[in-house]
């Protein structure tokens, strides 16, 4: 609420401020491949040395490589190319990345300069007044002529826009661009930024301002682009009321980011409660299972050993008990019976018919095959 408090007051205070400054034309370009404007200038008298200069507004806040400059030709397609967050290229060569370092956001205008001669084989770049970098060139290489200079989007050869997903429309704003034939100094490039957007500090340069922002604005223009009246002091107080109404705007994410964090941690204190419990039930039944598992194991032991004092006492009654054919008196036909003529005979029967057996080995089949003769049947009834 303090931070809501503050910016309404903030933006009250701006609402009574009297502007004193000058309604200037700018060109405003629409976010369509269809917005732009193409036209070919006379570049003979860039071909040593340029400058090109331009007061730029960043409005798209979202992609890269938003070109509002690029000049190709036929042998160049990357002859001059500049974009608006802070990547520049010339002659088809390695090109200048200060994305990171300038971090251009949407709507405060900045001055934009790139200097080159091909004496100095080199292209100096400035941001607001200040050198940022520069871009090699190859000795002795001059600026190709018969070209296309293309504002507000990208070539994909001289005279053909680029279309691939959308193409690179700027969809910002330019005030002033002009383009010296004079490699511009660094205490001229900084009077420029100085002078600040409403100034007319360019036409100092005289005859060197050989492409004039005011012949530039008069081309025909493509789609969706505007020459439309600017006060750029309103811009500016449009864009800190802009700014402020995005940190706010953050602060709230922040503030709903951690209220979420905060309910996502009552939900995981609330899930650990829970796992500590099914947990703790889990090494109860592991403890029961386990406690089960080893009385079934004492159980197993017990039996075991019981099954091998069996065995022992049976091998025992096997190896004490010796066998005699004289066992069959045993048997209850004869034992506590007298031992008569008749049974002595029966008996004598019996192994007479073993005789015809002589030779053939003693199976389980024989002997019930023996069982169902008739011989001896009659063994107990003597």
């Amino acid at each position: 609420m303090k931070i809501l408090s503050c910016v309404f007051i903030f933006i009250a205070t701006l609402s009574t401020c009297l502007s004193t400054s000058k309604v200037r034309r700018v060109l405003k370009f629409g976010d369509s491949i269809e917005d732009y404007i193409m036209f070919n200038p006379d570049m003979e008298q860039f071909t040593e040395q340029f400058s090109i200069c331009s007061w730029v507004r960043k409005v798209r806040p979202a992609g890269n490589y938003l070109y509002w400059f690029h000049y190709a030709t036929e042998s160049s397609v990357s002859e001059i190319r500049m974009t608006d967050h802070g990547h520049s290229k010339m002659f088809n060569g390695p090109s200048l990345n200060k994305v990171d370092q300038l971090a251009i956001t949407p709507c405060p205008w900045f001055h934009y300069c790139m200097s080159w001669s091909a004496s100095s084989a080199s292209a100096d770049v400035y941001f607001n007044g200040t050198k940022v970098g520069s871009i090699t060139t190859p000795p002795g290489r001059e600026l190709a002529t018969g070209g296309s200079l293309v504002l507000g989007q990208r070539q994909s050869e001289a005279g053909d826009i680029y279309t691939v997903n959308g193409g690179r429309p700027f969809g910002g704003e330019l005030y002033k661009l002009n383009i010296f034939s004079k490699k511009l100094t660094a205490g001229e490039v900084s009077e420029m930024h100085r002078a600040g957007i409403s100034s007319d500090v360019e036409r100092k340069q005289g005859q060197y301002r050989q492409l004039k922002w005011e012949n530039i604005i008069q081309q025909p223009r493509n789609g969706n682009v505007q020459l439309v009246n600017t006060d750029f002091a309103e811009d500016d107080r449009a864009c800190q009321v802009k700014a402020s109404l995005a940190y706010v705007e953050k602060q709230l994410a922040n503030a709903r980011q951690e209220l979420n964090m905060m309910n996502a941690g009552k939900l995981l204190d609330q899930t650990q409660s829970e796992l500590r419990e099914a947990k703790i039930e889990l090494e109860a039944t592991r403890a029961d299972l386990g406690q089960r598992l080893s009385q079934a194991q004492s159980e197993l032991e017990l039996t075991r050993i019981e099954l091998e004092e069996t065995e022992l006492e049976l091998e025992a009654c096997f190896e004490e008990k010796s066998w005699s054919p004289w066992d069959i008196l045993n048997h209850q036909c004869f034992f506590n019976s007298v031992l008569s003529e008749e049974k002595i005979a029966s008996l004598n029967k019996v192994w007479e018919r073993l005789e015809s057996f002589k030779g053939v080995t003693v199976t389980k089949d024989l002997i019930a095959f023996l069982k169902d003769d008739d011989t001896g049947k009659d063994l107990c009834e003597v």
